[in-house]
């Protein structure tokens, strides 16, 4: 009779996530065990105990639209377009932290111990994108006076649809995304340059 495969802890993660999504923090570890097919005595001696599994399966991770920002802007493509694709990007990933951050401010570790950070997710955000709106100021790209607060006001817009989602539905964050990100992008900033498609072609000339 072969051995049963080792649970990796890719999947220790998965699975107490996945039961802590639809249960709460009051979930029993029993189910989680049962879902891994392994005895809550094994489950226990690879993880410690409930509030270290729960802490290491829902703790957020950095942002990965960092990852986006850190090049800086692109040339061949507008500043509008490069910060809704950026924007979106966090949003995919919001709507993924938002329920964690729920489970564990339930939960006996308490949202302000389970959320200790070097740099907390949002605070990341922003100062990453801080950053890249400086320097597109400096190349002048775009024409905005604190890239501070406009990084503040964009995360902030962002983070406030994705938690009304969570909360109440569509009808808690109307319209569509892209649409309304698009149009606070526009609000907030002053391209330098009108886009190449906005730009006046000059006039065929005329043989006489």
């Amino acid at each position: 009779m072969s051995r049963p495969q080792r649970v990796l802890d890719p999947e220790i993660d998965e699975a107490a996530r996945a039961v802590f999504l639809a249960q709460g923090p009051s979930a029993p570890l029993q189910d989680i065990a049962k879902r891994l097919g392994i005895s809550q005595a094994a489950l226990l001696h690879r993880v410690g105990t409930k509030e270290a599994l729960m802490l290491r399966a829902l703790r957020p991770m950095p942002p990965t639209a960092l990852a986006l920002l850190e090049p800086g802007p692109r040339p061949d493509t507008s500043v509008e377009d490069q910060l809704l694709e950026a924007l979106l990007h966090h949003r995919d990933f919001l709507r993924q932290l938002v329920p964690w951050l729920f489970v564990l401010h339930y939960s006996e570790l308490g949202g302000a111990r389970a959320l200790r950070a070097k740099t907390p997710p949002p605070v990341a955000l922003r100062e990453g994108l801080t950053v890249w709106l400086t320097r597109a100021k400096r190349s002048r790209r775009v024409e905005l006076a604190a890239p501070k607060v406009v990084a503040e006001a964009l995360c902030g817009a962002l983070e406030a649809r994705c938690f009304n989602a969570h909360v109440g539905g569509a009808t808690y964050a109307p319209g569509e995304d892209a649409a309304v990100l698009r149009q606070l992008i526009r609000a907030l900033i002053v391209p330098s340059e009108p886009p190449a498609r906005a730009r006046k072609q000059p006039k065929p000339r005329t043989a006489r």
